[in-house]
């Protein structure tokens, strides 16, 4: 993986399992709901090998956030759950819209009643996370799968 993953990543992939948002089909095939409820992506494990239909993976070629968030479900990546709590509830999908995609912007937000020495650990916790995926060598890429569309999203 030599595309450098915005630490959003990993925060959405909290959140995503802080919220339960992961669904695990069958040994090889999960389901992960967008922050905003409005679409669920399709993520293949098949050995060392992650596909996903999310715009991250899919255009970017690095793991979005539900290949992350399937790594944490599955416990091949761990981070320390006592910052769980502070990923519950967010919509990442709102807060990078209404930022433009300043993902900065949107996690600065998303934590701004936190002191400064709890935010900094909780985005070094991010951080170790995404360290931790890039020594796993994995092979990412985007599928084909069709969105689940769960809202109109007109």
């Amino acid at each position: 993986m030599a595309k450098i993953i915005p630490i959003s990543k990993a925060c959405e992939a909290l959140s995503a399992l802080a919220d339960k948002r992961i669904e695990k089909i069958s040994d090889s095939r999960f389901l992960v709901t967008s922050s905003d409820f409005f679409k669920k992506y399709t993520v293949i494990k098949e050995k060392d090998s992650f596909s996903s239909n999310d715009n991250a993976t899919f255009w970017q070629h690095y793991a979005g956030y539900p290949i992350i968030a399937v790594l944490l479900l599955e416990k091949e990546l761990t981070f320390d759950d006592k910052w769980l709590p502070y990923f519950k509830g967010i919509n990442w999908k709102k807060l990078n819209t209404d930022h433009h995609n300043k993902y900065d912007e949107s996690i600065a937000e998303a934590f701004k009643n936190l002191n400064e020495n709890d935010r900094n650990s909780l985005l070094k916790e991010c951080q170790k996370i995404l360290d931790d995926l890039q020594a796993l060598n994995l092979n990412i890429k985007g599928n084909r799968q069709k969105l689940i569309l769960l809202k109109d999203t007109h």
